[in-house]
């Protein structure tokens, strides 16, 4: 069966931080989701649907991207790492870099690869199997994430399996796709090839060390299950629940109450976050490699996806008072939308957001205070069609920067988000 029917979620923050980097070393403009013309023209007729029919139209195009569960047993560390790697094919020039990042994916992360002009090797890779169920029905998602993961960890020793259920933040994904997370404990061989062969022989290579932390069930050798994500709930809430979540569950039409906790007496640890969390297993790793291979070495350390993106905007900022240009604007992107090339090409300050929340909004209210005054913004929030309780109005962003300069929302239309599912 051809491997290529195995392909990242397009909902996965890593693949989109691949693809930007990969575009921004041609000079090319990543678009998250390309779509042809008739399917742009569906799109902006289904904007403007009634919320049901939105919900159903994305349900069946959420369906319709799943993997096949089948294809559980066909799933390899190497074609994974050799599928990440096709996208560096078109490059030209793509031998001599000085250095390579490598590890945990974030927006930042892909601003300083671009400033840098090096590639990216994402170290997490999610695949989204076909598996329509309820998303309060936190046992039988992972009952059936279980027997992906076990699958694919008989042939795959040298992966961890993390299956990542959101009954808030993904909750119109969960109710039609499971979410299995690999994340990679060595260094495959179609990674250490691709150093050898575009890494200069004095060359660097970056390590991303994300040490965010949540709280997994382990339930066996390798294989952890995580309720909840970033934004504006601690990992404690998912589990025990609160009275905010459950009037949001009772506006969603769901009975259910109380949090989302699996049963039995399975270890809850607090471990590497799912998403933007890094493996010390895996630095030591590449760190290996790089010894033996006479690379040099050197880890950028980070407690949370934040501290890359304050990193970032710092680097582009010292970059254009370095060479004496005046920044035009500030670029604010969110998960999935990075488009370094449109800051590099335009001279923007790009600031990154994990996601779209509470949390988000308040970084973005710290760094605002620091950001250059009476520039033109340009805001891409990432429209999740589901309002969660922890999701700020449009108007809550524009407040957070009527003191920087007038802001334009690029992506989505402030009228319609979150549920805005075209370009403007």
């Amino acid at each position: 069966m051809p491997y290529p029917r195995i392909r990242e979620a397009p909902e996965s923050s890593s693949a989109a931080v691949l693809q930007a980097v990969a575009a921004s070393l041609s000079d090319a403009w990543y678009q998250p989701q390309k779509a042809t013309i008739t399917e742009r023209r569906l799109a902006l007729a289904a904007a403007r649907l009634p919320r049901p029919l939105q919900r159903m139209a994305i349900a069946r195009a959420v369906r319709r991207l799943g993997l096949d569960p089948s294809l559980a047993r066909f799933v390899s560390s190497e074609g994974l790492a050799r599928q990440a790697l096709s996208v560096y094919d078109h490059v030209h020039n793509g031998i001599g870099y000085p250095a390579i990042f490598i590890g945990a994916p974030n927006g930042g992360v892909a601003y300083l690869a671009a400033l840098l002009q090096v590639p990216f090797l994402p170290a997490h890779f999610l695949l989204s199997f076909a598996d329509p169920g309820d998303p309060d029905d936190i046992q039988g998602y992972q009952q059936r994430g279980q027997q992906y993961a076990t699958t694919i960890r008989e042939r795959n020793p040298d992966l961890l399996v993390v299956n990542h259920y959101d009954p808030v933040h993904d909750r119109f994904l969960v109710e039609q796709v499971n979410h299995i997370r690999l994340k990679l404990l060595d260094l495959p061989e179609a990674y250490r090839r691709f150093i050898r062969d575009h890494l200069a022989p004095d060359g660097t290579i970056f390590f991303i060390d994300c040490q965010m932390t949540w709280l997994q069930y382990q339930c066996d050798e390798h294989y952890y299950f995580q309720v909840g994500g970033l934004g504006g709930f601690e990992a404690q809430d998912y589990l025990s629940g609160s009275e905010r979540l459950d009037r949001w569950l009772a506006r969603q039409g769901s009975k259910h109450r109380g949090g989302w906790t699996l049963p039995g007496d399975i270890a809850c640890l607090e471990l590497r976050e799912s998403e933007w969390g890094s493996l010390p297993a895996f630095r030591s790793a590449v760190r290996r490699f790089a010894e033996q291979e006479r690379y040099s070495f050197h880890a950028i350390n980070g407690m949370h996806p934040e501290d890359f993106s304050a990193l970032a905007y710092t680097a582009y900022l010292w970059e254009a008072r370095l060479h004496k240009r005046r920044p035009q604007g500030i670029l604010i992107e969110c998960f999935g939308q990075t488009n370094p090339t449109a800051a590099l090409r335009s001279d923007l300050l790009p600031l990154w957001l994990p996601f779209n929340c509470e949390d988000s909004l308040d970084y973005l209210k710290r760094m605002s205070e620091v950001l250059p005054q009476r520039l033109p913004v340009l805001l891409s929030l990432i429209a999740t069609f589901t309002e969660t309780p922890d999701m700020p109005p449009a108007a809550s962003w524009n407040r957070a920067l009527r003191d920087v300069g007038p802001v334009t929302w690029i992506g989505a239309d402030p009228e319609l988000y979150p549920f805005d599912i075209t370009s403007r």
